[in-house]
């Protein structure tokens, strides 16, 4: 089954984007809520919500805690009393930072911020719309039909393919920040089995893609990316819980 309500951040282009294309192709879904940090700038996903009323764009800044939270308010006042069944971390930053570059903390604080700080936020910050979509449901198990945060990392989230040609020629920041990524997702998983909250958070590799960020050496396009991660959404249950997959679900070592 597929999520009534979901929230996506980062929706303005790439990756984002396609996701909420291949999102509005999915009849069942009732609400869509994509997140822009530069929503007069975000044209596309502006005229895709003129052309569907489920669709619903808003700003939202991962690095800005006041941005954020009022995302929350506006995010509750469009799901209602339904909570939100899915959160969709997909915002995120690269920067250029080599190991021979000159030293900066500045390059490393902002992947960080962004990619992993700015998730473990939002994941907090929406934990009682997600609690409130399980309650709202009679469905068992965890899936993103009941409550579910899928964090869109990276192969670099994975330590083991760390220092492979796999992940060679990326930046250092941003494999630490996917690492860290990955590294909390893991934690939330554990805490809510601790804690009996049904929420399901998995990570997911999108592929090498052709975006701003994939470069033009990429292997895959945007469309192909985003549909496969959207019918993997469907598929998500209680053994993906706090793991690391690649779009089409297939287990990566961490």
């Amino acid at each position: 089954m597929a999520p009534k309500t979901v929230f996506i951040t980062g929706a303005n282009r790439g990756i984002g984007l396609g996701i909420v294309r291949k999102l509005l192709k999915v009849s069942e879904i009732e609400v869509i809520i994509a997140g822009a940090r530069n929503l007069e700038a975000a044209n596309e996903l502006r005229e895709l919500a003129k052309a569907d009323n489920r669709l619903h764009a808003i700003t939202v800044d991962v690095a800005n805690d006041e941005r954020l939270a009022n995302s929350v308010k506006q995010v509750e006042s469009l799901v209602g009393d339904r909570g939100l069944n899915l959160l969709i971390n997909n915002a995120g930053c690269y920067e250029l930072y080599e190991t021979t570059d000159s030293p900066s903390r500045k390059a490393s604080l902002k992947c960080f911020d962004v990619n992993a700080v700015g998730s473990l936020m939002a994941s907090q910050l929406f934990l009682p719309l997600l609690k409130k979509a399980a309650a709202h449901t009679h469905i068992t198990g965890l899936s993103a039909s009941r409550a579910a945060i899928l964090n869109i990392g990276s192969d670099c989230s994975s330590q083991f393919l760390n220092g492979t040609p796999t992940v060679n020629d990326v930046s250092i920041a941003y494999k630490m920040s996917k690492v860290a990524m990955l590294s909390f997702a893991r934690s939330l998983a554990s805490d809510f089995r601790t804690l009996n909250i049904p929420v399901l958070i998995a990570t997911i590799h999108p592929g090498w893609v052709l975006t701003e960020m994939g470069g033009s050496d990429a292997e895959i396009t945007v469309e192909e990316s985003a549909t496969d991660i959207v019918d993997s959404i469907e598929r998500l249950n209680t053994s993906h819980q706090g793991g690391l997959f690649e779009r089409k679900l297939t287990p990566m070592p961490f």
